[in-house]
């Protein structure tokens, strides 16, 4: 992970490989810019057809005879519209742009000085440097290492302790999307939960939940969609608990650790990317690894439901029929279908525990893409003051949301004649996001709950990689989640 220190030396004194300054869209400078482009004899910074300074262009230049090595100018919007998340993403693309520098300095803390934007700057050079090596044979670890941010002095306390938060949720989301980047065949439901357990700090207590306990308790929902696979299901439950807490969250993570489709197998161009069909129990993770690390008066319960979608001998057949925690009986319609399957577990037995709040997060249906695209997940709810927090906490982490409706006249869809209701809604591609969530609302009782839906932008190709968010495993939801449950202390 790259080193991110403050410093506030002079422009030009600085001795670095790279200078990242910020420009704004209509040819105005950001702080910087102007000193910078003049020590190369340049009165303002040069539009082209492919630079006007978007938010995340950029646009590099040699420096002869400066102490840096070069500048490279990052757009920045308009410039009545900056916020924290331009920002994140335009640190992030800046660190993308500069593959073969080791060192870099930034003035973009200086753009809009507050302690969220700075935050924000030193998150997006973070995630903008992820780099997942793990399972590659090339030993060059390319990309900057350290970057300094220039900060007035009067800012000096405030931005370390920006960079310190920073630092521990960009390990969270790192943690996410080292989950997801993970290979399918050494990320099964047990080394998944292992990793989860080896990366939780010690004031987050793990609990494997394995195939006695999903048995005894009729788990039918994991019992079912793990069946086809060599690996058991699990459910690790994961709790931070305070002194006297003022609140108790649970967050249901689905963790498909590799999805087939089961007997309604994928088709083939659809199944590579399947290794991502974990991405909300890997945002949960992330999220608990920061509130343990954070800390804090409210109680965090998150339950990762780890199950994989295989083709076996006693795979589970489309007309199966299930029993879930709460005694609830499922038609299996297409397992293909199997994320809320897992979820109706997690969320019964969440539920349970009588909390404050529920909120599960999924990669559980494609409509949510053809609806939003790659970079929103969708948000549903039951309770209006939870969709509201979530809506903020997202705006707060730089992630975005779009609130879907929940239907009741479409909760007919999901009636069965032979069991209490069934996992797919309605007899077409129709409404698919939302029929999803009408059917995971049945197991929330009069839980507070909201459902996010990111399958979208939890896994992106590398066409649709930018800023702060890479190619594979982005992290999505980690921080919405960490700054979701701070903001359960008012």
């Amino acid at each position: 992970m790259i080193t991110i220190s403050t410093t506030t030396a002079d422009l030009t004194d600085l001795d670095t490989d790279a200078l990242v300054v910020g420009v704004f869209k209509g040819g105005i400078e950001g702080p910087g810019a102007s000193e910078a482009l003049a020590a190369l004899d340049l009165d303002d910074f040069p539009v082209t057809p492919d630079f006007r300074g978007d938010v995340g262009q950029t646009l590099r230049l040699a420096a002869p005879g400066q102490p840096f090595g070069s500048l490279l100018l990052v757009g920045l919007g308009r410039m009545d519209a900056i916020s924290p998340a331009a920002l994140r993403l335009a640190a992030g693309e800046a660190l993308r742009a500069l593959p073969s520098v080791q060192r870099v300095a930034t003035t973009l803390a200086q753009v809009n000085p507050t302690r969220a934007s700075i935050e924000a700057v030193a998150d997006g050079l973070v995630l903008g440097g992820y780099r997942d090596t793990r399972f590659t044979s090339a030993t060059d670890d390319s990309g900057p290492t350290a970057a300094q941010l220039l900060v007035p002095s009067s800012l000096l306390a405030e931005a370390d302790a920006a960079i310190g938060r920073s630092r521990i949720v960009c390990t969270g989301v790192s943690l996410a999307r080292d989950m997801v980047n993970t290979p399918p065949g050494l990320a099964g439901p047990q080394a998944l939960a292992d990793m989860t357990r080896d990366a939780m700090p010690s004031t987050v207590d793990v609990q494997v939940h394995g195939m006695d306990w999903l048995v005894e308790r009729g788990c039918g929902g994991l019992l079912q969609v793990g069946r086809g696979s060599d690996s058991d299901p699990c459910l690790v439950e994961l709790t931070y608990e305070p002194e006297s807490p003022v609140a108790h969250v649970v967050l249901a993570g689905k963790g498909i650790t590799f999805d087939t489709g089961g007997l309604n197998l994928k088709p083939p161009t659809g199944m590579p990317d399947m290794k991502s069909d974990m991405g909300g129990a890997a945002a949960v993770a992330g999220a608990l690894q920061i509130v343990g690390a954070l800390g804090g008066r409210v109680k965090v319960t998150g339950l990762l439901a780890f199950a994989e979608n295989a083709i076996g001998a006693d795979a589970g057949r489309p007309s199966d029929v299930l029993t879930t925690f709460d005694g609830t009986t499922v038609e299996v319609m297409h397992t293909d279908a199997e994320g809320r399957l897992v979820l109706a577990d997690a969320l019964g037995y969440g539920a349970s525990m009588h909390p404050d709040v529920m909120v599960d997060v999924a990669t559980l249906t494609g409509a949510v893409v053809v609806a939003l695209g790659p970079y929103q997940a969708g948000l549903m709810g039951n309770d209006q003051r939870v969709v509201g927090d979530l809506t903020q906490a997202a705006q707060v982490a730089g992630e975005s949301l779009w609130h879907l409706p929940l239907p009741a006249d479409l909760d007919r869809w999901l009636e069965s004649e032979v069991a209490d209701v069934r996992n797919l809604g309605g007899t077409g591609p129709e409404a698919g996001s939302l029929t999803a969530g009408l059917f995971l609302q049945r197991f929330v009782g009069d839980t507070p709950w909201a459902h996010l839906d990111i399958a979208g932008p939890a896994f992106l190709s590398s066409e649709r990689a930018r800023g702060h968010q890479p190619a594979g495993g982005t992290g999505f939801g980690v921080s919405t989640l960490a700054a979701f449950v701070e903001a359960q202390l008012t």
